[in-house]
């Protein structure tokens, strides 16, 4: 079932409107202005019978103030025709509706001027008498338009309801009356503000993973790796994050608005041993970051380059392209397909790569001084030139050369832009 509420002199309530829908179902529709419809189905077991429900309905919306008729019925269409044709409160029963309606006139059907003419011209006026038609001369004479109509007037369309989306806004603001120039006092207003976000999420069970302050014109956003209704934990980072990035002048106006997520879910096992909350590791990463900086907390990730050793610090809980590596035809394939052939050697590379002094004869290597070591070199292979980046002001160009020195083999290469030798590892 069904219940539509049709407000009369509809002056622009939608807000209210809905809210006294809500009241009632989830599922609610705003179908046009100063009508929307809501789902009763099941919701005899919470308000009682569907007359009832109807009375609880037109209290409701006395009290807001607005002046509606409610009807109930077994479709969507048919209690909307009800609210908008008969005043007061009506419920129709399953398979009553054409009994109902034959009364009504053919102008509360959405109907166009032409079509509401050429039914006039047969005579047909009513619900009633247009319901009588058979279907498919109306099919025939008006085409798909008229079947749909024929099937409003009998009460018997169906369609799905469309649920109303609200957009929930999780904000609070604040205009002091005088400027603050340290975070201590703003600790305490941060606090007063992230305790009623918080306690509005939670009534509505969700969480945020991203909240946004602004000081004025200074603006900062927290992003978290999974959500979190922790008003102390949030307003510890946003403080941690304010002392890091401090806004540079007095503030007057504060704004806090979190961005609504849902709540993380965790069922652990009973032989799983306990592990440190998410929330309090967050914490301490923001911490650390104060210290040692942002861009050295996080894990590393290789970069998409050629360039040897490329990588960059991603923070923790980032996603990355999926753990797909693209082909040449374009079909994704998981990395654990791809076997790397065996070797029975591999390279020590030496962090940071250590300057050298090389010694050349006939473009060649021959003798090498690094770290302590010196000699001459038995056996040189190369060079491997390599380079990239060349539209950067950090672009690379190099030549890479395998040599043999005091039965040890070692790799080095020529730094074109630095004009210097490096030893960048040794073979085992």
């Amino acid at each position: 079932m069904f219940a539509c509420i049709y407000v009369l002199n509809f002056s622009g309530e939608t807000e209210l409107l809905l809210n006294c829908a809500q009241a009632f179902s989830p599922r609610v529709e705003n179908t046009a202005p100063g009508t929307v419809v809501f789902d009763l189905e099941g919701m005899e077991r919470l308000f009682g019978s569907y007359s009832r429900i109807a009375e609880q309905v037109a209290g409701q919306v006395r009290d807001a103030g607005l002046q509606a008729n409610v009807a109930v019925a077994s479709n969507p269409d048919a209690a909307i025709y009800a609210a908008r044709g008969f005043p007061g409160i009506s419920v129709l029963n399953r398979g009553t509706e054409a009994k109902r309606f034959s009364s009504l006139p053919l102008n509360v059907l959405p109907v166009s001027a032409e079509v509401l003419e050429t039914l006039d011209r047969w005579g047909i006026r009513t619900f009633g008498a247009f319901a009588k038609l058979p279907a498919v001369q109306v099919s025939e004479r008006l085409g798909q338009e008229g079947v749909r109509l024929h099937k409003l007037a009998r009460g018997v369309w169906t369609r799905p309801l469309d649920p109303h989306t609200d957009i929930r806004r999780f904000m609070e603001s604040l205009d002091l009356d005088y400027e603050i120039a340290t975070t201590e006092p703003l600790t305490f207003i941060l606090s007063r503000l992230l305790d009623e976000i918080c306690a509005r999420l939670r009534s509505l069970n969700l969480a945020t993973h991203e909240v946004h302050l602004t000081l004025g014109s200074f603006v900062r956003i927290l992003r978290l790796p999974l959500p979190v209704r922790n008003a102390r934990l949030l307003t510890r980072l946003l403080i941690l994050d304010l002392e890091a990035h401090p806004p540079g002048a007095p503030v007057k106006q504060i704004s806090v608005e979190a961005i609504p997520a849902k709540p993380r879910v965790v069922q652990n096992g009973l032989f799983v041993p306990l592990s440190p909350e998410p929330e309090k590791l967050e914490l301490t990463l923001a911490r650390i970051s104060a210290i040692v900086g942002e861009q050295n907390v996080g894990s590393p990730e290789i970069l998409d380059t050629h360039r040897p050793d490329a990588f960059r610090i991603k923070r923790f809980g980032e996603m990355s392209d999926g753990g797909l590596r693209m082909v040449d035809d374009g079909s994704p394939h998981p990395p654990s397909t791809i076997r790397n052939p065996p070797s029975n050697i591999s390279l020590r590379l030496f962090r940071p790569a250590l300057e050298a002094t090389v010694q050349l004869r006939n473009s060649v290597p021959s003798w090498i001084a690094f770290h302590g070591l010196h000699g001459r070199i038995e056996t040189a292979s190369g060079p491997w030139r390599t380079s990239g980046d060349w539209w950067r002001p950090n672009a690379w160009d190099r030549e890479e050369w395998d040599i043999e020195v005091a039965d040890a083999l070692y790799r080095i290469y020529y730094d074109v832009h630095l004009d210097r030798w490096f030893a960048q590892g040794v073979y085992d």
